[in-house]
């Protein structure tokens, strides 16, 4: 099922466009590898998807909008994670950020809605980590924990901009393994440059150089280490 479609869309930045005619579709549970190289509006596209950005030109369409509920469309997990890295609060009250809905009472999370946070942390297997504070934990834990925090609002899709970046080779693996599990439930969109351990995973490839090309995963060659030469995979997909 079509959970939205890009349809011709256009953005630029001054007189310069960044993508055009941009037409694509996301279909529900992908899992969805975003390359491209630097500059070619990889995060111009998720930052319209996003609702950040407005295109110049085109639309974003869903097809099925009675499949969503009061929850949110998109949960995001931004690429810092050392971004107030230092602010004395617990790995447990990021991820109930997931919920927070303005009331008359201000921001409040209910009793349900902190047994739900519970449970994330513990799926994402980090729960013993719920009373730790933020500055306390490593990269990869912190990673989980903003993980979780976006799963809290049962989004229909997930994007995540460089989740593994400065992250061991087996944290990386661990995490992918992760939202693979989460896929069978979520929509899922990667931004990252850790295309060898990225492809084990993803359905398909949206290549973004100012158009996006849909691939499904070609057939690569691996060296002895197991590693997909990048630039090699970079000039198939723009041939």
């Amino acid at each position: 099922m079509t959970l939205l479609e890009c349809k011709a869309l256009s953005f630029r930045y001054g007189n310069e466009y960044v993508l055009e005619n941009i037409n694509f579709s996301i279909m529900e549970k992908d899992f969805l590898a975003v390359i491209g190289p630097n500059g070619g509006g990889k995060t111009t596209l998720i930052r319209i998807l996003l609702g950040l950005l407005k295109p110049n030109k085109g639309e974003i369409v869903y097809p099925n909008p009675l499949m969503f509920d009061s929850h949110s469309l998109i949960g995001y997990v931004p690429q810092d994670t050392t971004i107030n890295s230092d602010f004395p609060i617990q790995a447990i009250d990021v991820v109930k950020m997931g919920f927070l809905k303005k009331s008359f009472l201000g921001y409040k999370v209910s009793k349900k809605e902190t047994y739900i946070a519970f449970e994330m942390l513990e799926k994402l297997g980090v729960a013993h980590l719920a009373h730790y504070r933020i500055s306390e934990l490593s990269g990869g834990q912190r990673q989980r924990i903003l993980i979780a925090r976006a799963l809290c609002g049962n989004p229909k899709l997930i994007i995540l901009d460089e989740p593994t970046s400065s992250i061991d080779t087996k944290t990386q693996s661990e995490i992918y393994k992760i939202l693979k599990n989460f896929n069978t439930f979520h929509t899922i969109i990667v931004i990252s440059h850790d295309i060898s351990i990225l492809l084990g995973y993803a359905s398909r490839v949206l290549y973004v150089n100012k158009e996006v090309i849909t691939h499904k995963l070609p057939n690569v060659n691996l060296d002895t280490n197991g590693h997909i030469c990048e630039v090699d995979l970079l000039d198939r997909f723009a041939n």
